[in-house]
């Protein structure tokens, strides 16, 4: 776990991983062969989760004891920095389901709620070991 969300979730961070929107490498690849058929491509691509608002190209999903959050992200020299702008936030115990797929470029992890709200993310091929432990940890509390 790079990152630290402990501020911005109020409680001490138990797992946290960089996520990007779902669709977003599909998108970008598309976006670089230009044209109308790369637009068509991107536009096929959009997602219609529910409850996750637009954050760009990286956000940070956390989890404390009690709750996960997205958080808004910046660019730093190296690496991105986790912000303390809450884009969205939910009690983990309105969690019903979360679960990641393994991909070759990157990995897809849904969290489904009680409510039906599902959020969906992508996760890149590097941060796939944090996603499984985030996976592993919000899924032993919800159980």
């Amino acid at each position: 776990m790079a990152a630290d969300a402990s501020e911005a979730l109020g409680s001490p961070q138990v797992a946290g991983v960089f996520v990007n929107p779902t669709g977003f490498g599909r998108r970008a690849v598309a976006m670089s062969v230009g044209g109308v058929v790369g637009g068509v491509i991107a536009a096929r691509t959009t997602s219609n989760q529910t409850g996750v608002p637009a954050f760009g190209r990286v956000g940070y999903l956390a989890a404390s004891e009690s709750d996960i959050a997205l958080l808004k992200t910046k660019s730093g020299l190296m690496n991105m920095k986790v912000t303390d702008q809450v884009l969205a936030r939910r009690q983990r115990s309105e969690i019903a389901s979360v679960h990641i797929d393994g991909g070759v470029l990157a990995s897809k992890l849904t969290i489904q709620f009680t409510d039906g709200d599902e959020w969906l993310f992508d996760v890149p091929r590097a941060k796939a070991r944090d996603a499984r432990q985030f996976v592993q940890t919000v899924s032993v509390a919800a159980i």
